[in-house]
């Protein structure tokens, strides 16, 4: 499931391949991009105990699986302006050297935001590249496990970039590509030093973050009349609408929890982003009017816990179906770029637990509102390219024993999903 993203909307784009004339980048151009990528961080750094040194002391991260979405303008032939954002990733910090065997410390959620250039110089569908400028590391959110007052701030600096586009018409076309960056954070947190977590070490580091980041999609071109790229686009009659591609989904982990009836104080989650194959399926009451139903495959996520149970093992797992139900409004059923906005209703389908540190771990079915906006990218009258992002409020209610002691945690989930891939119209 690790690069499902990548593999689905490549495998779809081929089924498409209709080999048509390629141009090089022009003046003008303007190139939208869907990728699925990886992200590794360099797990380098100096770890300093109470404001003390230890040579041997390091840890790790787990790599991040990401969508994707960038563009580029290119004002002149041949050189273009990039910019780029990624989904949230999550990665945990796992003690090592000195400190190994120690539990994880933390999750940190992050989001990769970029903006530079690039040099695209040969004409031709085999087309590489060469970019470069300023990657941003956004911190999202942090949880504590086994440490407390996990600080991971945000983190910037240059990065360099290479790959190669492949022209399957002068309109869309698949890409590959590379991205190193140099960067590091001032991360701090306190280590407890014994079990009743009354004393504390401080922990501080100069985390060496330098992520690589490897990624694969699919491409859309705009800028030149259809004169140039194709057959017209003209207005969209059309009623039904599939779009389908790979979401991921990005949970809020938050909890109140109780155990043997009393409550448990600064509990939280943590689980890591999880993908999944969906769909989506539309129809048009009106011109501009449609309901939309999103039925995804059943992912399966580790639950860790966060906050006061974050050195707990693992709480368990759960299987759950993500689903929603919308009603759409489409501004724009003409052109190329058709955004849309959309209000309805989201059902959380679990389908099984398994215990962990809790046992007998049951979550409940729920209900809540969904929210969600758009765009599609046409690339011919029938089909294209999109994205999509989804937010649904949903607080299930989990249960369980820990230690023989009943667990009951009103959970605030609230999903974000994002979507990518492609729309058939017809």
């Amino acid at each position: 499931m690790k690069l499902r993203f990548a593999v689905v909307l490549s495998l779809s784009a081929a089924t498409l391949l209709a080999p048509l004339p390629a141009q090089a980048q022009e003046s003008g151009d303007v190139v939208v991009r869907i990728a699925g990528a990886r992200t590794k961080l360099a797990d380098e750094g100096e770890i300093r105990v109470n404001g003390v040194l230890d040579p041997t002391a390091g840890y790790e991260t787990r790599e991040t699986y990401q969508g994707i979405l960038s563009g580029t303008w290119f004002p002149v032939d041949r050189f273009g302006i990039d910019a780029s954002i990624s989904t949230p990733g999550t990665t945990n910090n796992i003690p090592a050297g000195s400190l190994a065997g120690t539990p994880n410390l933390g999750d940190d959620e992050f989001t990769l935001v970029t903006l530079g250039g690039r040099v695209q110089p040969f004409d031709g569908p085999l087309s590489p590249y060469v970019a470069g400028g300023l990657q941003v590391q956004l911190t999202t959110q942090e949880r504590d496990g086994l440490g407390v007052n996990l600080n991971i701030p945000n983190a910037h600096g240059p990065y360099v970039e290479g790959g190669v586009e492949y022209d399957v018409s002068s309109r869309w076309g698949i890409f590959a590509s590379v991205r190193k960056a140099w960067y590091s954070t001032g991360a701090t947190g306190l280590l407890p030093t014994d079990a009743t977590f009354t004393n504390f070490a401080a922990i501080d580091a100069n985390a060496v973050l330098d992520p690589l980041t490897i990624q694969v999609g699919v491409l859309t071109r705009f800028g030149r009349p259809d004169s140039e790229t194709g057959p017209a686009i003209g207005p969209d009659s059309s009623r039904w609408t599939i779009r389908a591609g790979v979401t991921t989904l990005s949970l809020a982990d938050e909890i109140d929890l109780s155990v043997g009836g009393a409550p448990f104080p600064n509990a939280g989650l943590s689980t890591f982003e999880h993908h999944t194959p969906t769909v989506q399926i539309g129809y048009f009451l009106t011109d501009n009017i449609a309901v939309n139903a999103t039925l995804g495959i059943p992912p399966t996520i580790d639950v860790f816990g966060a906050g006061s149970i974050g050195a707990l093992p693992k709480l368990g797992e759960v299987t759950y179906g993500p689903t929603a139900f919308t009603v759409q409004y489409h501004p724009i059923r003409h052109g190329r770029i058709r955004p849309y906005i959309g209000a309805g209703v989201s059902y959380m389908i679990v389908f099984a637990t398994e215990d962990g540190a809790f046992e007998q771990l049951e979550v409940e079915n729920d209900f809540g509102l969904a929210f969600e906006a758009g765009t599609d990218f046409m690339v011919t009258d029938r089909w294209g390219l999109f994205i999509d992002v989804k937010k649904a409020l949903l607080r299930p209610t989990a249960t369980g024993t820990f230690a023989g002691m009943p667990v009951v945690g009103d959970t605030r989930l609230d999903p974000w999903a994002f979507s990518g891939g492609i729309v058939f119209r017809f």
